[in-house]
C-alpha cells in the first residue's frame, strides 16, 4: 500500500498505485461546472436519506504547539490567535490554527501540518463574497496495489467567511449515496474542514463530494467558492500520480 500527498509528485507503478491531488479554487469551481451552474443558488443543495451530521468542533483550543517554529514565532506569548479550535480528525483529534506573528504573517495548522495563505493579498469574505479560499489545502488518496482498492482519503479546507455565514458543511458521495455532513463553525471570520473517506472500496467506485453554506438559522447562505451539488472525485483511477494546485 502507498500513500501519496500534495507534497510530492511521484510517478509509481500499477503495483503501488496512489493518486493524489490538491483541491485548489479553480479546481472546485472547474468541479462544479462538470455538474450543474457555476453559481449555485440556495435550492442546489440535494435532498437526500442521511441528513446526519459529524461535528467536527470539540471546543476551543490553547495548543499552539504544532504551530511554532523558529522562522514564524518560538514562542506563544509573540504570536496571535485567530482561530483555534480542537477538531476531529481520522485517526482522532487534534488544534486547528491561524496565528500571526509580529510581522503579519499568516500561518494555517491542521492535521496536515503547516500551511500558509494561498494568495496575497489575504482573500476577503463579504455579504456578495460570504466565504473565500485561504488556502489551497491538501488532499491525499491512499489506494492499496493494482486491485485500485481506496483504503482511505483525507481532505483539507481552509475558509474565510462573512458574518452571515454560520456552518459550512462537506459530504462524500459512493455510488450514489450520501455520507453524513461533516460540519463546523465559523469563528472569527474562519472556518475550517477536515474530511475523509475509510475503505476499503473496490475498483470501479463513483466518489463524489457536496458542500453546504449555512446561517445562524440554518437556512443555505448562496455563494460560489463551492460546489453544492456533486462534483466527481477521481478516487484510485488515476494510473500514476498527480498534482493540481
Amino acid at each position: 500500500m502507498s500513500r501519496f500527498t500534495d507534497r510530492a509528485v511521484p510517478i509509481v507503478s500499477i503495483a503501488a498505485l496512489v493518486g493524489g491531488l490538491v483541491l485548489s479554487a479553480g479546481l472546485l469551481k472547474s468541479l462544479t461546472s462538470d455538474n450543474g451552474p457555476a453559481a449555485p443558488s440556495a435550492t442546489a443543495v440535494l435532498a437526500s436519506s442521511d441528513d446526519s451530521v459529524i461535528d467536527l468542533d470539540l471546543g476551543a483550543t490553547d495548543d499552539l504547539t504544532s504551530c511554532l517554529s523558529p522562522d514564524f514565532a518560538s514562542d506563544a506569548s509573540s504570536v496571535t490567535v485567530l482561530y483555534g479550535v480542537q477538531q476531529r480528525q481520522l485517526d482522532g483529534e487534534g488544534p486547528v490554527l491561524v496565528l500571526r506573528n509580529a510581522t503579519g504573517d499568516l500561518r494555517l495548522c491542521d492535521a496536515s501540518g503547516p500551511d500558509s495563505p494561498a494568495e496575497s493579498p489575504l482573500p476577503t469574505a463579504s455579504p456578495e463574497t460570504p466565504v473565500a479560499f485561504l488556502s489551497t489545502g491538501r488532499s491525499a488518496w491512499t489506494c492499496a496495489g493494482s486491485s485500485r482498492t481506496l483504503d482511505r482519503f483525507e481532505q483539507t479546507t481552509w475558509l474565510v467567511t462573512s458574518p452571515d455565514v454560520a456552518t459550512v458543511g462537506q459530504r462524500y458521495w459512493v455510488d450514489g449515496t450520501p455520507g453524513p455532513w461533516f460540519e463546523t463553525s465559523a469563528v472569527g471570520g474562519y472556518a475550517h474542514l477536515q474530511t475523509w473517506l475509510e475503505g476499503p472500496e473496490p475498483a470501479g467506485t463513483v466518489f463524489a463530494q457536496q458542500y453546504r453554506v449555512l446561517d445562524a438559522d440554518g437556512d443555505v447562505v448562496p455563494q460560489t467558492a463551492l460546489p453544492t451539488k456533486k462534483a466527481v472525485l477521481p478516487g484510485c483511477s488515476r494510473a500514476g500520480s498527480a498534482q493540481i494546485g
